[in-house]
This record gives C-alpha cells, structure tokens and sequence, in this order.
C-alpha cells in the first residue's frame, strides 16, 4: 500500500496524540513509537531522494 504525503503526515499526526495518551497498554506506545520513527523516516528519505533536473 503506498500513501501520499499527506496521509503519511495525518498518521503521524494520529500516531503523536496516541504517543501522549495517558491511559494506554505498554506494548501499544512501544509499537506506536516504532511507527512513528518510521514514518519519519519516510519523510525524511522522501525529501533526500528529490532530485533536481538541473542536478541531474
């Protein structure tokens, strides 16, 4: 499944409030965390891989 960048971005939106919930299972923060830093990731390896053509 691929996702644009503003879903990526709406998730990690969703993931951060879920991130900060009070009340919540151990286990579950550990997995949201996982997923957050892997949509960062994404971001981050999205601006990386643009390549201007004046570059190319």
């Amino acid at each position: 499944m691929l996702l644009t960048k503003k879903e990526k971005l709406l998730l990690l939106r969703i993931l951060r409030k879920e991130k900060n919930r009070v009340f919540g299972i151990k286990e579950n923060k550990e997995d949201v965390h996982a997923l957050i830093d892997k949509f960062e990731q994404s971001t981050r390896n999205e601006k990386v891989n643009k390549v201007k053509p004046s570059k190319l």
